[in-house]
C-alpha cells in the first residue's frame, strides 16, 4: 500500500519533515508542551514512590513524627523535647536512642555552623536524618539520626566534616536531685541550716551584691513568688521555648504540689530568696541578682548544656545545677570498686565536652556549683561531675553526717577527690510555687544552692576568684563530716568569707609602698573584673574581662596592667606614680596603657583613689577615667 502524505494543499507524493505539516514554530509549541506533560508525569511518580517507601519501612528505622524548625533563642523556638518512647538503657544510663548533640568549637560563628548543616544533609541525605535545633550563641546543635546508626555517628562524624572544629555525643536523660520528706512545714524555724553553715556571721559581713548573678539552672520558677519580690532578675530564659517566660505550666496545684515544678522555685529560694520579707526562709546570698533558666520537665544533657552556655553568655558568674545523670538499679547496685572503674573507663565523649565547657567558664571566672546526686554511688559516675574545675555538693543530715542518700566521691588513699565539700540537705525548707504551702525536702539538690549562695557571697568580695580557688578555701575553712572521708567538709560561709577578707592588702601595709619601707618589685592583683567593650557587632562572641595589676618596681612608683581573659600574656601597660593626699593615696597613671597589638585601643589615662575600706583593706574608692567603670574594688595581697 503506497503512503500518501497531505498538506495544506493537498496530498504529496514526495517525503518531507516531520514539522512541515505544522510549520517549525507550531512543532516548537507542542514540544514544550510534550516536556511539561512528562515533567508532571515524573513528579508523580516520585511522589508515589515515596509514599511507598515510608509505608514499607521496618520498624527499626527511624521516622521524625516532626521536624523541629532552627530558630535562634528569643526567636520564639527552643530545645527539642524528649520523647519517653525514644529513651533506652545504655550501659546503666538512660539516653535518646535516635538523637546526638554537637558542640563547635568556641572559634566557629554562625556561617560555619549553617555550612556544617549543609554538609550534614548532604553526606546523609536519607530520612532520619535532620538538624532538630541550632544556636550560634551557645554553639550547640542538636541532630536525630537513625537509632541503629548513633553509636558509629559518633566517630563517623569528625572523620566525614574535618574541617570545622566540633564535638559529638550522646543526648543523655537527667534528673532532679530531690526528694520530700514531710509534706507541710508549719515552723519556719525549720530552716534550721543556717547555723551549721556559719550563715548568721556571714550576713554580718555581706548579704551579696547585685554586681554579681547567681544562675539557677532547673526546671521552673514562680517570679511571682514572695521571695523574689524585691530580687534583681536578669534574662530570665527559658530553653525548650527559647522564650523568657520561665514560669511553672498551667497544670501546677500549689496544693498538691509536683516536686519536679516545684524544683526551680525551691533551689533559687535557697540560694538567693529574700531576707527580712516576713515571709519564708532566707536566700544566702539575698542581695546577689538571679537568672533563671528554665529547663522544662524532662530534660537532657543538651537542654542542659544550653542552659548552663546560656548563663556563661549573659553574664552568670555563678550557676547552680541540681540535676545530674539518670542511672538504672544495676549500676547503683554494683560495687564501689566497679563504680571507681567505671568512671575511668566510660563516658568519655561526654567528659570532654563538659571539659571543654568548663574551661570555658574558668576563662570567663564562671563558677559552676553541682548537686552531686541521691543514689548514694561514686559522683563521678556522672560526667558532669568529674575533674576539679567545678564543686560538687554532697548532703550532711542534721548531725552533720553523711545523708544516707548522698553521692560521694573521695577516697584520699587512692587521691580519688570528687566531692568537693557537703551542705545541709535533709528537712530543708521549701518554697511552693503559686502560695503553695512549704515543705520539708531532702537532697543535694537543697544542699547545692547553699553552697552556691555562698559562692555569690565571696564572689561579691571578690570576683577575680577562680573556682579553685573558692573550693580550696571552703575546704580549708569547712567543717569535716563525722567518721566520714568519702564526702567534702561542710562549708562554713562565714569563716569563708574571713579568708577572703584576710587576702585584701591592709591599708596601712599598702602605705609601706609609698613610704619605701615595703619590698619590691612586688605584683599586686586587685578585684577589679569588668568586661572590655566589644570592637565587633557579633553578638554571639563574649568579650573580654579585664583585671588590673598594679606592679610596684621602686618606691611609690611602678606600672599599671590591665589584663585580658582572653590574652593575658599581652597586658596593656602604663607608669604609675603614688601620691599622699589627707590619709589617701592617689595612684596617678598620667599616660594611656597600650599593649603590643597596634589595632588595640589603648586605655586612657586614670587617676585611683585608694582609702582604708570597712574591713581596714586598702580600697579604691574612686576611679578617674575615661576608660574604666567607677566601683569600689579592693587591692590584694602581693602574689
Amino acid at each position: 500500500m503506497k503512503r500518501i502524505h497531505f498538506d495544506r494543499k493537498g496530498p504529496v507524493n514526495h517525503h518531507y519533515f516531520f514539522w512541515e505539516s505544522w510549520g517549525f514554530g507550531g512543532c516548537l509549541l507542542r514540544g514544550i508542551l510534550f516536556m511539561v506533560l512528562l515533567f508532571v508525569l515524573l513528579y508523580l511518580l516520585a511522589q508515589f514512590r515515596s509514599c511507598s517507601r515510608a509505608e514499607s519501612r521496618g520498624a527499626t528505622e527511624t521516622v521524625p513524627d516532626e521536624i523541629v524548625e532552627v530558630v535562634e533563642p528569643g526567636q520564639g523556638g527552643g530545645v527539642p523535647p524528649i520523647r519517653e518512647e525514644d529513651i533506652i538503657e545504655d550501659e546503666g544510663r538512660r539516653i535518646v536512642s535516635n538523637r546526638l548533640n554537637v558542640l563547635f568549637g568556641a572559634e566557629t560563628g554562625q556561617s560555619d555552623m549553617e555550612r556544617w548543616a549543609e554538609r550534614f544533609k548532604e553526606l546523609y541525605p536519607e530520612d532520619g536524618y535532620e538538624v532538630l535545633f541550632s544556636d550560634p550563641n551557645t554553639k550547640l546543635m542538636a541532630i536525630q539520626v537513625p537509632s541503629e546508626r548513633r553509636v558509629e555517628l559518633i566517630t563517623e562524624l569528625p572523620l566525614q566534616i574535618p574541617d570545622i572544629p566540633f564535638m559529638v555525643f550522646d543526648e543523655t536523660v537527667m534528673d532532679v536531685s530531690a526528694s520530700s520528706d514531710d509534706p507541710f512545714l508549719a515552723d519556719r524555724g525549720k530552716a534550721w541550716y543556717f547555723g551549721p553553715v556559719d550563715a548568721f556571721r556571714a550576713w554580718d559581713k555581706t548579704r551579696g551584691s547585685t554586681d554579681v548573678v547567681v544562675a539557677v539552672v532547673d526546671s521552673y520558677f514562680d517570679l511571682n513568688n514572695p521571695e523574689f519580690a524585691n530580687t534583681n532578675i536578669v534574662s530570665p530564659y527559658n530553653v525548650q521555648t527559647g522564650t523568657d517566660d520561665v514560669g511553672v505550666p498551667e497544670d501546677f496545684n500549689p496544693n498538691q504540689p509536683d516536686l519536679v515544678l516545684s524544683h526551680g522555685t525551691m533551689v533559687g529560694s535557697i540560694a538567693v530568696g529574700a531576707a527580712d520579707n516576713a515571709h519564708g526562709s532566707a536566700g544566702i546570698a539575698s542581695a546577689c541578682s538571679f537568672m533563671p533558666v528554665s529547663l522544662g520537665r524532662r530534660f537532657g544533657c543538651f537542654a542542659m548544656l544550653q542552659g548552663l552556655l546560656y548563663a556563661i553568655n549573659h553574664g552568670a558568674q555563678v550557676v547552680n545545677i541540681s540535676a545530674g545523670m539518670s542511672f538504672t538499679d544495676a549500676m547503683a547496685n554494683m560495687s564501689v570498686e566497679q563504680q571507681i572503674e567505671i568512671a575511668r573507663r566510660e563516658f568519655r565523649d561526654q567528659e570532654a565536652v563538659w571539659k571543654y565547657v568548663f574551661d570555658m567558664a574558668d576563662k570567663f571566672y564562671v563558677t559552676i556549683v553541682w548537686a552531686a546526686g541521691n543514689e548514694n554511688v561514686f559522683t563521678a559516675l556522672d560526667a558532669s561531675k568529674r575533674g576539679d574545675n567545678t564543686i560538687k555538693v554532697s548532703a550532711v543530715d542534721k548531725s552533720m553526717s553523711k545523708a544516707m542518700f548522698s553521692n560521694f566521691g573521695n577516697f584520699p588513699e587512692r587521691r580519688i577527690y570528687e566531692s568537693t565539700v557537703s551542705a545541709p540537705g535533709v528537712g530543708i525548707y521549701g518554697e511552693v510555687p503559686l502560695g503553695g504551702t512549704a515543705q520539708l525536702v531532702d537532697g543535694t539538690s537543697f544542699s547545692a544552692p547553699i553552697v552556691s549562695g555562698a559562692v555569690g557571697l565571696v564572689k561579691s568580695l571578690d570576683p577575680t576568684l577562680t573556682t579553685q580557688s573558692i573550693a580550696s578555701i571552703f575546704k580549708a575553712t569547712g567543717q569535716p563530716v563525722r567518721q566520714d572521708r568519702t564526702i567534702g567538709p561542710v562549708v562554713r560561709i562565714g569563716a569563708a568569707l574571713d579568708s577572703v577578707i584576710g587576702g585584701f592588702m591592709p591599708f596601712y601595709d599598702f602605705m609601706w609602698y609609698y613610704s619605701g619601707t615595703a619590698t619590691v618589685p612586688a605584683v599586686l592583683p586587685t578585684t577589679f573584673l569588668r568586661a572590655l567593650e566589644a570592637d565587633n557587632e557579633d553578638p554571639t562572641r563574649l568579650p573580654p574581662l579585664i583585671t588590673i595589676n598594679f606592679e610596684f618596681t621602686d618606691r611609690a612608683t611602678g606600672k599599671v596592667r590591665y589584663v585580658s581573659n582572653l590574652s593575658p600574656d599581652n597586658p596593656w601597660v602604663a607608669d604609675f606614680v603614688m601620691s599622699h593626699n589627707n590619709g589617701r593615696v592617689l595612684i596617678s597613671q598620667p599616660d594611656k596603657a597600650f599593649c603590643n597589638d597596634s589595632t588595640v585601643a589603648p586605655f586612657g589615662s586614670a587617676v585611683f583613689t585608694v582609702s582604708a575600706g570597712s574591713y581596714g583593706e586598702a580600697e579604691i574608692i574612686n576611679v578617674e577615667s575615661e576608660s574604666i567603670v567607677n566601683n569600689v574594688y579592693r587591692i590584694k595581697r602581693p602574689v
